[in-house]
């Protein structure tokens, strides 16, 4: 049985995606902050598909001994993972920092998802024809006003109190690209494709969680969980899917940001996140925990 392991599979278009890959027949790892939304749809997803293979773990992704604890009990129970969909996302109102002092969006929508993937690579390794799918935003645009480094490195309270959650939430979705244009060519002699896409301006939990005026303007145009998800299912298991490295949105590559596409920007982020993380080896988490 083939294995996908999805973050922030609990609501959204994650939820809808793992619901999609359950009737498919893919065995489901499901990874989120919060338990009961967590069991109730595990539990939702073995009424709906009998037979479905479902575990969930409630994890922090801004903690990162709780990632590294996670991952190492997903190694001792599975022998593959061919999807590993990092869609786990967030946007706070308030200037928050994580428990290793980064911004909170940052830690959790990049930082996170790369301790992560670097943890369970090996299983990524052993799948046939694996996948890693990263949910970015056209939102990584806003990125572009306003100074990557050192923002990242020494994250501090913003005077500009309505931009400033919108400019973090961007510098976060940059960040998602810029590690999936550098995890595609780490990874392509391994032949697994990576690839980001943006879902759309989709009416979830995280929408509502933007300014009060803002969420009433945009409302109108939004698309619902099941149009947002379309892409990252198709990314997912369409066959027909032999690019790596690209950005996408409804089903096609799409154009990003000068920024995502800095050669300097993408090796620095690596670097830095590497360093914050303590990975000396990326993508080889036992011979790490071998050494220490």
């Amino acid at each position: 049985m083939k294995t996908a392991l999805i973050t922030g599979g609990t609501a959204g278009i994650g939820r809808v995606t793992a619901l999609a890959l359950a009737r498919k027949g893919y065995r489901l790892i499901l990874i989120a902050r919060d338990p009961d939304k967590g069991n109730a749809l595990a539990e939702r997803i073995r009424h709906d598909v009998p037979g479905a293979d479902v575990q969930f773990y409630a994890v922090d992704l801004s903690d990162f001994e709780a990632v590294r604890a996670v991952a190492s009990e997903i190694r001792g129970n599975t022998d593959s993972i061919q999807l590993l969909i990092l869609n786990a996302g967030l946007y706070t109102r308030r200037h928050r920092l994580s428990k290793s002092g980064h911004e909170f969006m940052f830690a959790t929508t990049h930082l996170g998802h790369f301790l992560l993937t670097h943890e369970l690579l090996p299983l990524v390794r052993q799948a046939e024809n694996p996948r890693i799918i990263v949910t970015s935003s056209v939102a990584h645009h806003v990125a572009s006003l306003i100074r990557f480094f050192p923002g990242i490195e020494h994250p501090t309270k913003s005077r500009m109190r309505v931009l400033a959650p919108l400019l973090s939430y961007g510098r976060s979705k940059l960040a998602n690209l810029l590690f999936v244009r550098s995890l595609a060519e780490h990874l392509q002699a391994d032949g697994i494709q990576v690839n980001a896409f943006h879902p759309g301006g989709v009416r979830t939990e995280l929408w509502r969680s933007t300014p009060g005026l803002f969420n009433r303007m945009i409302d109108p145009f939004l698309i619902d969980a099941e149009e947002g998800a379309d892409t990252q299912i198709f990314l997912a298991t369409d066959p027909a899917v032999s690019q790596s490295g690209q950005y996408w949105c409804r089903r096609r590559r799409d154009l990003t940001s000068l920024r995502s596409r800095s050669r300097n920007l993408r090796d620095r982020l690596w670097q830095y996140s590497e360093e914050a993380l303590g990975i000396s080896e990326f993508g080889h988490p036992q011979e790490e925990k071998a050494s220490a």
